[in-house]
């Protein structure tokens, strides 16, 4: 609670009776824990793309509606990763971290594709599934 909550709660609580004190208590209690609830976690994965591929356990990135997502990457070889549906993309170069943060704005399934450097963009179609599912699911 803040410093000014603290300092205005007694006030009020000598203005008006004991049953308005415990309301008003019961509101600052409920005011409180409900702030603290619309705060998520981020949901940070760290993926590691290896000859083009994810390990399994990194295939399906589960969030809820509302996260924020953090998405660490690193790759043995350059190239384009971009998630369909979110339109975010970013170039990693060998052994160079980087980071996808956003918001998980749009419930459903939608793809993390990885294309190798010299080879994004030139085929126009995707071949074979994605390195990687994001889901995301209502709250």
């Amino acid at each position: 609670m803040s410093r000014t909550l603290k300092h205005a709660l007694p006030a009020l609580q000598v203005m008006l009776g004991r049953r308005s004190r415990d309301c008003i208590a019961l509101i600052f209690l409920i005011a409180t824990v409900a702030a603290g609830a619309t705060d998520s976690p981020d949901k940070i994965f760290d993926l590691t793309i290896a000859r083009g591929e994810l390990t399994a356990e990194q295939r399906v990135l589960r969030v809820n509606k509302g996260d924020t997502v953090r998405l660490r990457l690193t790759s043995d070889a350059p190239g384009e990763i971009h998630l369909h549906g979110y339109r975010l993309e970013m170039k990693l170069k060998p052994g160079v971290p980087g980071e996808l943060v956003f918001k998980a704005y749009a419930t459903g399934r939608y793809r993390l594709e990885w294309h190798p450097a010299g080879k994004a963009g030139k085929s126009g179609g995707h071949h074979g599934p994605p390195p990687a599912t994001l889901e995301v699911r209502p709250r």
